[in-house]
């Protein structure tokens, strides 16, 4: 009879866990959906998302086709040309690109949420994806070699790193890593014809020697 009792209090348990973490995402959602802005209110939201394309089904697959194999990250911008330029020459950012990109897994709720506390950056969405076991690679290399302040994307660039005039260190990402990019408003998607998540260059082993050096 205790043990009746007990697996029933176990199952309870696991059942309650499970109802707190759809609730916690739940509200998540609502939190983000009713920010405290002026004139704000949640139907207004749902409608503003419900005529937007990012859950097209098609921009859904381009955003999420190549997970598991490569980690995914979003950039917005406003211009369609600064899009485009990231697809030609690659993509800048300073120290780390999780300043400017985030990382995304195919969940869709965790998309609409990242999404409305980004669409204002921009409409032109530019997805970044890049093979795991390269990332697992370099992080590994740079824990074994305990460097400081450095991160996997640090060495994936073919150009010596620059500075800007805060004095913030500049790398490019190569465009081989960026898939293309979307327009979230009305659905369209741009290609790039140059990608490979699974590029690797020479140049990412002379970046990473450098940076045991100097570690």
């Amino acid at each position: 009879m205790e043990i009746f009792l007990l697996i029933i209090i176990a199952l309870l348990a696991a059942y309650i866990v499970i109802l707190h973490i759809k609730l916690s995402k739940r509200d998540i959602l609502l939190g983000k959906l009713i920010e405290k802005r002026p004139g704000h209110n949640i139907s207004k939201e749902y409608s503003s998302l419900a005529e937007e394309k990012i859950l097209d089904e098609k921009v859904l697959d381009f955003i999420f086709s190549d997970i598991p194999e490569a980690r995914v990250y979003l950039h917005y911008t406003k211009r369609k040309e600064d899009a485009e330029n990231i697809l030609r020459e690659g993509f800048r950012f300073a120290d780390s690109f999780y300043k400017t990109a985030f990382q995304i897994t195919p969940d869709r709720l965790e998309l609409i949420v990242k999404h409305n506390s980004k669409k204002y950056f921009g409409e032109f969405v530019v997805v970044i994806c890049i093979a795991e076991n390269i990332i697992r690679f370099y992080n590994d290399e740079i824990s074994k070699a305990g460097v400081k302040n450095c991160h996997f994307e640090n060495i994936l660039t073919e150009r010596p790193p620059d500075k800007n005039d805060n004095a913030d260190t500049i790398y490019i990402l190569p465009p081989k890593y960026i898939k293309g990019f979307i327009n979230y408003s009305t659905g369209e998607i741009f290609s790039n014809p140059l990608y490979n998540y699974n590029y690797t260059s020479p140049w990412f082993s002379i970046n990473l020697k450098k940076i045991k050096r100097n570690c």
